[in-house]
């Protein structure tokens, strides 16, 4: 595996990702994207084996990229390196077509460790992960989701409520997913629904007990 794309819109990220991957592999050619469209740009001009990839990047930050993605270049290796919690995401990603996922939280020799499973192996979980997919396989969905709230979502869902939380109006939201507002409006009531919540502030308090109860 020769050339690698890191795809993060913060600087120290790419640097620090970019010695791991000069450790273990010293011949690579890294390239480096901050935003989408530089990521898009990267693909279609050349051939990458691995993309390091943050999911929180101006001009993106829903999961149908990793399908675009793959329609560029099929055979790419895509590890998602997120803030996000891999409880809730991780699947998510892995099952639309990613061969890893792992948190920033985590030490920088995992990352390291996470890159090499993906060049000898063409995958990666963490423990984590590994414990959560095991557990999606041997229990019932309706048992696995209500386990957790949040995986009641759908990925689109899911989608929408992360950028809610961050405080973006149903336009904002329209614009940056490509959806009508009325659309947008159609899945903010679904996610409500779901989640049993009655406005926005009870929704950002649900998910940051989430992630209170995942630390």
């Amino acid at each position: 595996m020769k050339k690698i794309l890191i795809a993060d819109d913060h600087s120290i990220v790419r640097l620090g990702a970019s010695f791991i991957i000069k450790e273990l592999i010293p011949d690579a050619t890294i390239l480096q994207a901050e935003t989408y469209d530089e990521v898009y740009a990267e693909l279609k001009k050349d051939n990458v084996d691995l993309l390091l990839l943050d999911i929180n990047m101006p001009g993106g930050n829903n999961i149908k990229m990793i399908k675009e993605i793959l329609e560029i270049r099929p055979q790419v290796k895509i590890l998602i390196f997120s803030s996000y919690e891999e409880n809730l995401y991780a699947l998510r990603y892995i099952s639309a077509g990613a061969s890893g996922y792992l948190h920033k939280n985590t030490a920088m020799s995992e990352l390291k460790n996470a890159i090499q499973n993906i060049i000898t192996r063409g995958r990666y979980m963490s423990e984590a992960v590994k414990e959560l997919y095991i557990q999606k396989l041997t229990t019932s969905k309706s048992s696995f989701d209500g386990n957790d709230q949040l995986r009641k979502l759908s990925n689109r869902e899911m989608d929408v409520a992360k950028h809610l939380i961050k405080g973006l109006g149903i336009l904002d939201v329209a614009n940056l997913m490509e959806l009508s507002s009325s659309t947008v409006s159609t899945y903010k009531s679904r996610i409500f629904e779901k989640l049993n919540v009655n406005n926005l502030p009870e929704l950002i308090e649900l998910f940051k007990l989430h992630d209170e109860e995942q630390h």
